[in-house]
């Protein structure tokens, strides 16, 4: 990757990389933004329901415990949350 490349272009404006991986598996599991939501709030992460949608839609960045919660509460790994994003730089560092 060139050093003078901005390393966040392939961002497209998003603040996060995880949102779509986020809204793909709670729509997998049917679960609501308000579900999820109410899950956090229980294990004491404040985020509430708009905040997920900000969070699915890129408009919200996203802290690593609340990544690990959201993921947890998933039924996944921060890991899973961020696979393509993973095989992404993988790709730019490879050519």
């Amino acid at each position: 990757m060139s050093q003078t490349r901005n390393q966040y272009k392939d961002l497209e404006g998003r603040l996060n990389v995880t949102g779509k991986n986020i809204n793909r598996i709670r729509l997998e599991k049917n679960l609501s933004a308000q579900q999820i939501s109410d899950r956090l709030i229980m294990i004491g992460i404040d985020i509430h329901r708009q905040a997920i949608y900000d969070i699915e839609n890129g408009k919200r960045t996203v802290a690593d415990y609340e990544l690990a919660a959201i993921a947890e509460e998933l039924g996944v790994t921060p890991n899973d949350l961020l696979l393509e994003y993973t095989k992404h730089l993988k790709d730019e560092k490879n050519n």
